[in-house]
């Protein structure tokens, strides 16, 4: 008895190794095998898929930058690549926040001006209708020649493999870094190699301080310069003005109904594929505003308040007169708008219906860039926009006066540098 206290401790680490034993054996050995349950999980993935007339469609959630000619990896559950599909092409939404990045290595963000949206595919390098995009209060054109890649929410279009249900896999919108395979033969390690140099010898030449130079009471390794052998030639303006023009008012009555006239807006199509303008049912004593995410078929306008700071137009009155024509001697019926422009400001004018073209002030400015990085770029604004700025990084470009009357306007541009400034007179050439 006294010898089982001896070994007590003993006897129950014996047994629980046995124990332990017996159970492992059990485990791999012993009973049917064990197949784990397949874990569910459900993935929320940052766009939503489409199929559209046999093509499939991605809207993302957030900016991407994808492009046409780029691919989409399909992955399979563990990760490895099924398939790459080409994109095909992307679709711009109208009046939509974009960032442009540029073949010069700049980066300009702004809203496309465009009231329909832009499909481009692969060739898209090769349009020639420029991409134009608003900044501030100008439009600004691009070429896509010039256009590395674009950043913004747009659609993502490709051609659906037909072998499979694609819907079922994850998709993966980045390339798999690539990696080189290790040669396994290779056994020999670098070896330090001793150095043929003698005792003593360096491989580098002795230190030579510099010539220190004192300038203004402060040390300097550079010798100073004499101020006339310093100044370089001036940079051009680099502006100029080539058009300065009235334009059209773009709303024109054509009809009515009882005392509501109806304009038609010249610079809206109906619809992308139609060669009519949009139309616009304006009551009188109403504001009106833009309809910026307009459909096809719908009006360019919509009702507003006073209050609002968008609102473009009211048409204050409006009469259908009797006038006799001199060279019929007819009566013809004539409706007659006194419309008030918000954005153009000043007084409310006349358009009738039997005003082919009506000039209510609105005078469209355009210049275009002369230095080297820039040359060819064209700007529009209109008088409306006295104060407007140009910024091109190291260069600012402002407007600070317009005068309808000269057809000339006053720039002044900052930079390059901090310290440079002039201001030039543009003239009509």
């Amino acid at each position: 008895m006294n010898k089982v206290k001896d070994h007590y401790e003993k006897l129950i680490l014996v047994v629980l190794v046995i124990l332990l034993g017996y159970f492992s054996l059990t485990r791999i050995l012993g009973g049917s095998d064990h197949i784990p349950e397949r874990v569910k999980t459900a993935v929320t993935l940052p766009y939503e898929l489409d199929i559209v007339q046999g093509m499939a469609e991605l809207t993302f959630k957030k900016n991407h930058s994808l492009m046409p000619g780029q691919e989409i990896s399909i992955m399979e559950d563990n990760g490895s690549v099924k398939e790459k599909i080409r994109i095909e092409g992307i679709v711009l939404r109208r009046k939509a926040t974009i960032q442009i990045f540029l073949t010069n290595g700049e980066m300009v963000e702004g809203r496309l001006s465009s009231q329909e949206d832009i499909r481009i595919g692969e060739g898209w390098k090769k349009l020639r209708q420029p991409l134009a995009v608003g900044i501030g209060r100008s439009n600004q054109n691009f070429s896509f020649s010039e256009i590395r890649f674009v950043r913004s929410d747009h659609k993502v279009v490709f051609t659906p493999p037909s072998q499979y249900d694609f819907e079922d896999f994850a998709l993966s919108f980045y390339q798999s870094k690539k990696t080189e395979s290790l040669n396994l033969e290779i056994n020999d390690r670098i070896k330090w190699e001793q150095s043929n140099l003698e005792d003593n010898e360096s491989i580098y030449d002795l230190f030579t301080p510099p010539v220190i130079y004192l300038v203004d009471g402060k040390l300097s390794t550079s010798q100073p310069q004499d101020p006339l052998s310093t100044t370089s030639e001036e940079e051009p303006f680099g502006m100029e003005l080539i058009r300065f023009s009235n334009e059209p008012y773009p709303y024109r009555l054509v009809s009515w109904i009882g005392e509501t006239p109806y304009f038609e807006d010249t610079l809206v199509k109906n619809s992308p594929t139609s060669a009519s303008n949009a139309r616009n049912r304006l009551e009188v004593g109403i504001p009106y505003k833009k309809l910026l995410d307009r459909k096809a078929g719908q009006p360019s306008l919509i009702r507003t308040t006073e209050e609002d700071e968008d609102k473009q137009l009211t048409v204050e009155k409006f009469v259908v007169q009797q006038y006799r024509d001199e060279r019929t001697g007819g009566l013809q019926t004539v409706g007659r708008a006194l419309v008030k422009d918000h954005k153009l400001g000043g007084d409310a004018f006349e358009i009738n219906n039997k005003m082919t073209e009506v000039f209510a002030g609105n005078i469209k400015i355009e210049v275009r860039m002369t230095i080297e990085e820039l040359d060819g770029k064209t700007f529009s604004f209109t008088t409306e926009d006295e104060g407007i700025s140009f910024d091109f990084g190291d260069r600012v470009y402002s407007v600070l006066k317009i005068d309808p009357t000269a057809k000339n306007i006053l720039v002044l541009k900052k930079g390059p540098g901090q310290d440079l400034e002039s201001e030039k007179l543009l003239e009509m050439p």
